[in-house]
């Protein structure tokens, strides 16, 4: 998933926990920007596996997108990280609540994203980015556009 849905989702649960008065909206919308944020990590095994163009957003979006010339997710990803990084998360529990919760909802909003199979796509150029979205990620924004304009409404 593209990173405007990296942020969607978590800013959405972000916003339903505010709805409850777990977290303030200011908080709601930190979770939607570290989960998105999170993406980052393409762009460094971008620059630690590329030959050329180790620094340009275009060539690492490109690569993703339409290339795929290396994987270009990183630790993360993957059990070993998922491990570390939820021990971490669990020691921010217990050190701070709010960002334990901040960086639960953005980290495992992100994995859960990433794991969503999809089938049909989408494809067009914008300059020299190749774009690409699947029907399931352009309806999952629609829902969750819709789900944040009601929940800022009530």
């Amino acid at each position: 998933m593209d990173s405007h849905t990296h942020f969607l989702f978590p800013f959405t649960i972000g916003l339903a926990l505010n709805k409850i008065n777990l977290l303030s909206i200011e908080i709601a919308l930190i979770c939607g920007v570290l989960g998105a944020f999170i993406d980052i990590d393409h762009y460094i095994m971008h620059m630690i596996l590329s030959k050329s163009k180790k620094f340009s957003f275009v060539a690492t979006w490109n690569n993703a997108i339409k290339f795929h010339r290396f994987n270009p997710r990183s630790f993360i990803h993957y059990w070993p990280g998922i491990f570390y990084l939820s021990i971490a998360i669990i020691i921010m529990f217990f050190i701070n609540f709010n960002i334990g919760l901040v960086l639960a909802i953005a980290y495992y909003s992100h994995l859960l994203l990433d794991r969503i199979p999809a089938k049909r796509f989408v494809r067009w150029r914008l300059g020299p980015l190749y774009m690409k979205q699947s029907y399931l990620e352009l309806t999952l924004d629609a829902i969750l556009v819709v789900l944040i304009i009601v929940m800022l409404l009530i």
